[in-house]
């Protein structure tokens, strides 16, 4: 209805409920439409606020495989400082790591030196060179240069794209699909760093691993090492002179030229005899020729006897140490005066003691 301001007549106007409904309907439609714009609207806002986090925290993840990088880096500088270490103290020690026979008594033996001696249960697959270029750090970058071509760091990186592209919901296709956004490369690029962390990582654990088998190595060596220069017969077994060499002389009792197996050391009657080294009493008791006598196993194929004695300190299966009293000499079994009958014995065959006797 339509009210003039002055005298004109009111006027009135009939909307037919047709219209006014279907304008009714149209408002729940707009509003509908309006709410429904509105959250898609709230939607994306969130959603631009979820890719802005999720940008910085991909950043922020790179930074960190970085710092990664930097930190395997300076582990395998350490590594190759340790490896460097440990091939010197090959070199100071005399372990090559090649197997060397016990010591005997051939010419050629004889002319080597004690350090260059070890023992025949060592082995060792390789010789150590500092000369060589072969350290860890050579190694393990030239794997680096060669990682984009490396089966092992493709497929790692194969495995970490299809993860990233699991969560994405990308099951297959993701190879073309992954170029589409920059938010899509940026998570698959990431790929790429995780593997060759994983990759470095395999690396750099596989060379500790090396690394500590050879460090156990020179540490069994050395473990070996001092046990065999302690079972060397290094002592003079007893205080005297020495009356006979070791070498063919004249028998006293069969007056023709015997070989004289070992030392004869003159001294009087009750003298101590000592172990010249460790080892383990194989014989204590009389044998004729010999007498009373002590016969001890050093290992490593030594073997050292002591006849003529007038008492026996020791028994069979007592274990010894280097200077230990194992006897009195004596002049017991075929003597012609109270001295020490000594011999050493590698593999059972008698070699000159004089050639271990370092005091």
């Amino acid at each position: 209805m339509l009210v003039p301001e002055r005298d004109k007549g009111v006027r009135s106007i009939r909307i037919p409920k047709v219209l006014f409904q279907a304008f009714i309907f149209m408002s729940v439609i707009f509003g509908l439409l309006l709410g429904v714009l509105c959250y898609d609207y709230l939607k994306i806002l969130k959603q631009v606020y979820e890719n802005k986090h999720l940008s910085l925290e991909n950043r922020q993840l790179k930074e960190q495989i970085q710092l990664f990088h930097m930190k395997i880096n300076s582990l395998t500088d350490d590594i190759e400082r340790i490896k460097t270490f440990e091939k010197k103290l090959r070199i100071i020690t005399g372990f090559s790591g090649k197997k060397e026979s016990a010591p005997n008594s051939s010419e050629e033996d004889s002319a080597k030196s004690e350090n260059e001696r070890i023992p025949n249960s060592l082995d060792s697959p390789d010789d150590y060179d500092l000369n060589k270029e072969d350290t860890v750090k050579v190694n393990i970058f030239n794997n680096f240069k060669e990682m984009k071509t490396d089966a092992k760091y493709l497929e790692l990186k194969d495995l970490y794209e299809q993860k990233i592209a699991t969560n994405f919901g990308l099951i297959t296709g993701y190879a073309f699909t992954k170029e589409w956004n920059e938010l899509t490369k940026q998570s698959f690029a990431l790929a790429s760093d995780f593997a060759e962390f994983d990759y470095k990582y395999s690396k750099v654990k596989s060379h500790i691993k090396e690394l500590e088998v050879a460090i156990h190595e020179l540490d069994q060596y050395l473990l070996d090492r001092e046990s065999f220069l302690k079972a060397t017969p290094t002592l003079l077994p007893a205080r005297g002179w020495i009356t006979s060499y070791y070498g063919p002389r004249m028998s006293h009792y069969s007056k023709r030229v015997k070989m004289h197996e070992g030392l004869d050391i003159g001294a009087n009657t009750g003298t101590p005899v000592i172990a010249p080294a460790d080892g383990v009493v194989v014989a204590a008791g009389e044998k004729p020729g010999f007498g009373l006598y002590v016969q001890i196993d050093h290992g490593y194929g030594i073997e050292t006897l002591f006849a003529h004695n007038s008492k026996l300190l020791t028994k069979k299966g007592t274990v010894l140490k280097r200077g230990d009293a194992i006897a009195k000499v004596g002049n017991t079994g075929l003597s012609t005066g109270p001295h020490l009958h000594y011999e050493v014995r590698v593999n059972g065959t008698p070699v000159d003691p004089l050639y271990y006797i370092l005091d």
